[in-house]
């Protein structure tokens, strides 16, 4: 990452142009071929940032191209009963199409481990889809596996 013209910091969920940024960089993930190939809905992006702000165990990295968000990382905090510690899980990690290939993806999960160190974090999760080589590729690069056994990602829908 060129630190002359991009730079990380944590989302301030009261700063508009912060929540607009993560607005538009989430809905332009959801619209992908790796998201759910639509976007937000008008509700969601009215909701998402007053929403977020309700959730203390959020952690939110952002990219900053000068003002203009361009990648974000929205992280939750849970617990792992099996290390007794927090464990921090990477929901969502995204950087706008015109940005990508310039090493952001990874310096968004260097900071977010860096977060995940400095919470004495047992670990940091994610999903991937199967198909998505490329970022199975950044994230096999910084340490993270399938796990043995492997383990499968299940849902129910409210």
């Amino acid at each position: 990452m060129d630190a002359t013209h991009y730079r990380i910091v944590e989302a301030d969920l009261d700063d508009e142009r912060h929540c607009a940024g993560l607005v538009h960089c989430l809905d332009d993930y959801a619209s992908g071929p790796f998201g759910r190939g639509e976007p937000l809905s008008a509700e969601v992006r009215a909701a998402l940032c007053p929403n977020l702000r309700q959730v203390p165990s959020r952690l939110i990295r952002l990219v900053l191209h000068g003002e203009s968000v361009v990648g974000a990382a929205v992280c939750f905090l849970g617990f792992s009963t099996f290390a007794a510690r927090p464990r921090l899980n990477v929901h969502d990690l995204c950087v706008l199409p015109a940005h990508r290939g310039k090493g952001l993806g990874r310096a968004l999960l260097l900071a977010v481990i860096s977060a995940a160190r400095g919470l004495h974090c047992s670990g940091v999760t994610l999903e991937v889809r199967a198909d998505n080589q490329l970022a199975q590729g950044l994230y096999r690069s910084l340490g993270f596996n399938g796990g043995e056994p492997a383990t499968w990602f299940w849902e129910r829908k409210l």
